[in-house]
């Protein structure tokens, strides 16, 4: 019995005198096994061991299933395997628990252009077109539609994105002449560019641009943005 007695004095000694402080130990210990699991994961993508890092992050989400984070790296490696499913489900999670989240929102677009799930990827572009700082969004939908090639959708995109700046930011129209570029609209890039001329007339890489399409450089290209 004394013996007893003692071996149970022992444990409550190590546990803190009561089953409180044994219970932290192994809150303490489990936190550590998982910030050495989360470091070793990181390595392993930076090293573009993918398939390691699959594991790793697999094995934290598991653990975790809460963590946006997480979600958001097991995605991103899915998607770098070619896991593109896995990895539409897994970014959703990510932004679902961290709405807002540009990174989140972007990952989860190119995973959906990488498995051609166009529609889907229109659908989340729409429903968070307002987030990020203000206006980024119908530039984010027109950025991705495009390199989806939806051409239609991303000129709507830069449309609305002219609409909401209000002549105010020249990031539309640096966008729509870009997307002009692209499409081989001549006309468009020089009306676009000369309103973007707007916001700083000395803009040396604007006025090459533009001697470039034709035009004779200087102060007066510059028109007031239209929207």
């Amino acid at each position: 019995m004394m013996r007893i007695g003692i071996a149970v004095l022992v444990l409550a000694i190590s546990c803190g005198f009561g089953l409180g402080g044994c219970s932290t130990a192994g809150k303490v210990k489990k936190t550590l096994a998982l910030n050495d699991l989360h470091i070793r994961a990181a390595v392993a993508e930076d090293k573009g061991d993918w398939d390691t890092a699959y594991e790793l992050w697999s094995e934290y989400v598991d653990r975790r299933p809460q963590s946006a984070l997480a979600e958001y790296r097991l995605g991103k490696v899915e998607t770098q395997l070619g896991l593109y499913t896995q990895a539409i489900s897994h970014l959703r999670v990510a932004h679902d628990l961290q709405p807002g989240n540009i990174e989140y929102i972007e990952a989860l677009a190119q995973a959906m252009i990488a498995n051609n799930n166009r529609d889907q990827l229109m659908s989340l572009l729409r429903d968070t077109a307002e987030e990020g700082p203000d206006g980024s969004g119908y530039l984010r939908m027109g950025r991705f539609a495009q390199e989806a090639g939806l051409l239609d959708e991303a000129r709507e995109a830069f449309s609305l994105a002219i609409v909401n700046a209000r002549g105010l930011s020249i990031e539309p129209y640096l966008a729509m002449a870009d997307f002009a570029t692209f499409i081989g609209d001549t006309d468009m890039e020089i009306l676009n560019l000369r309103s973007a001329l707007w916001f700083d007339r000395t803009d040396e890489a604007l006025n090459k641009r533009l001697e470039g399409l034709g035009m004779i450089p200087g102060p007066s290209l510059a028109i007031q943005p239209e929207f």
